[in-house]
């Protein structure tokens, strides 16, 4: 396996689980690098719930509506904006009506800097339904 397969196996888990490189290293090592299984074995020792993550490309100028729109729905956990080289610029941890008071501010903002750049990705973590 090649280094670049490495590292999106890594991506994986640390994106999923929220974890550093280094965990992410030490659980897919642990499990030959085979990704189901680091992925039942996190599961089992997070007891975590499983989650939807949904990504979605948006232009600067569509970005702050967008979001908007995503925690009008409700049912969302996590909003991570990156840029189209992968920076994440903001990792948002998403909870209820208090997320629309406190966010406002940041989203106002937030357009004004974004305005200036082309595409975004937005990545959405759910629960199940």
């Amino acid at each position: 396996m090649n280094e670049r397969e490495m590292l999106e196996k890594m991506d994986l888990i640390r994106t999923r689980f929220r974890v550093s490189y280094a965990q992410a290293l030490e659980v897919l090592a642990s499990c030959d690098w085979d990704t189901v299984r680091a992925i039942l074995k996190m599961e089992k020792e997070q007891g975590e719930r499983p989650t939807f993550i949904h990504e979605m490309k948006v232009t600067g100028s569509e970005l702050v509506e967008r979001i908007k729109e995503l925690i009008h729905e409700g049912n969302v956990n996590r909003i991570i904006i990156r840029e189209e080289s992968g920076r994440e610029v903001l990792n948002l941890p998403v909870n209820g009506a208090l997320a629309v008071a406190v966010l406002a501010p940041l989203l106002a903002g937030l357009g004004a800097v974004v305005a200036l750049a082309t595409n975004y990705h937005i990545q959405v973590e759910r629960d199940p339904a």
